[in-house]
């Protein structure tokens, strides 16, 4: 069970007392809040989760125009939590919770990334970690996400898958930002490579239907192989072949949902010469199979 709480002097109010607004959704395994803040007065807000959980959380200072000024995340495994935020006055803030249960996240993030088999070793001790040892600020890939899971208006199953989905690639911008941090604090990548490394992700992007190979694409952007394959690694925290099939399983979700688009065709439409290995990666990335998606935006 989550509790926020507002403290004001030595007042202690619920959440549903203060001058808050904010949005819920509440779904198998996870409970997502958005708090938005504002207060006369400097306060505290008090966050409270009674049972183990792991937890991506975003603290947002906006400005009069609804901009981001200060932002930071993170994602920890509690036993339990109970922690303060201070809200200075006359200070637009959002407070953003995903609290998961661990089958919940297990069974969600299922690609492979260093920072993540790291972060699951830890969480076997039972004691609080988070999965980078500081909080970095929200990047704007992320504030749009999070902007799309709050206008989510499907109901039920799709509704679910939804939101799933929407978590999903959440995290994975979690991951890229901390593998980046980490490959930074470790050692530094020169500038030349940088910017190899970043116009081979901008090949990817635009190739993803049919990318070169690695052979290819090291000779493209004038990198050899084994910088290219762990440079990428360690600069974006994900793999060549993750990020691939990342950006195609986002565009086959994006087929189905919109243009409702038969699997067959998707499957060819986003690099995969036969239906079963589409059916396959979709089922592996999302939890589910893509013709689920497409029966439940069907019957709505």
């Amino acid at each position: 069970m989550l509790y926020l709480r507002k403290t004001l002097a030595s007042a202690n109010t619920l959440l549903t007392s203060a001058p808050i607004s904010s949005y819920q959704i509440l779904s198998r395994g996870i409970f997502i809040i958005q708090a938005e803040m504002f207060f006369s007065e400097a306060a505290s807000i008090q966050a409270e989760i009674d049972s183990e959980a792991i937890v991506s959380q975003f603290i947002i200072s906006m400005n009069q125009h609804n901009k981001p000024t200060f932002s930071k995340h993170n994602i920890r495994y509690l036993p339990t939590l109970n922690e303060e935020h201070n809200v200075p006055e006359k200070q637009k803030c959002l407070y953003i919770l995903l609290v998961m249960t661990p089958s919940f996240y297990h069974n969600l993030v299922t690609i492979y990334n260093p920072l993540h088999e790291q972060f699951k070793q830890r969480m076997g001790q039972r004691h609080a970690v988070s999965i980078f040892d500081q909080d970095l600020p929200a990047t704007m890939e992320m504030l749009h996400t999070i902007e799309e899971l709050a206008k989510t208006k499907e109901k039920n199953e799709l509704k679910q898958i939804f939101t799933n989905a929407k978590v999903l690639e959440l995290i994975m911008y979690q991951f890229e930002q901390f593998g980046l941090a980490a490959a930074k604090d470790t050692e530094e990548i020169r500038t030349e490579d940088i910017l190899k490394l970043e116009e081979a992700k901008r090949i990817l992007t635009q190739q993803f239907v049919d990318p070169p190979t690695h052979r290819q694409l090291s000779k493209i952007v004038l990198l050899n192989e084994f910088k290219l394959r762990n440079g990428f690694k360690r600069y974006f925290g994900t793999t060549i072949y993750n990020f691939i099939t990342r950006l195609r399983m986002e565009e086959a979700k994006r087929l189905i949902l919109d243009e409702e688009k038969n699997m067959y065709e998707i499957a060819t439409l986003v690099g995969f010469k036969h239906q079963a290995s589409f059916t396959h990666a979709f089922k592996k990335y999302y939890g589910i199979l893509p013709s689920d998606i497409f029966r439940s935006n069907n019957s709505g």
